[in-house]
């Protein structure tokens, strides 16, 4: 479950990114359009756009994808707020421990950081 705070964080990021490259002032149809050039699954719709910007929802990890070329950004901080991580250096469970921690509400996460100290206490 993705948290309403994460929705609001995203969009702040991504009207950076807007900013950032000169897309800000494209209208929510034009920004559609570019992506959809760019993205080779199904396209998008501008009140897909306009549903990010507002902070209703967040694309998924394939348009994060195509997001962040069309923004010339990296995935990691349009999705999450960070800079880019050294994948190298994470095992496959690692790295997928990090993606489920990160999409679980803020509550949940202070549990499993209690959890995981008691584990290795």
């Amino acid at each position: 479950m993705k948290n309403e705070n994460s929705k609001l964080e995203f969009s702040k990021r991504l009207k950076q990114a807007l900013e950032n490259t000169g897309f800000a002032e494209l209208s929510l149809s034009s920004i559609a359009t570019k992506f959809n050039l760019r993205h080779p699954n199904r396209p998008i719709t501008p009140q897909t756009v306009h549903n990010w910007l507002i902070g209703s929802s967040i694309p998924t990890d394939d348009k994060i994808d195509t997001l962040s070329k069309l923004l010339n950004t990296s995935p990691e901080w349009l999705r999450y707020g960070i800079s880019q991580i050294d994948h190298s250096q994470l095992s496959d469970d690692e790295t997928q421990l990090l993606h489920s921690f990160r999409n679980i509400s803020h509550s949940k996460q202070k549990l499993l950081l209690a959890l995981l100290k008691e584990l290795s206490s």
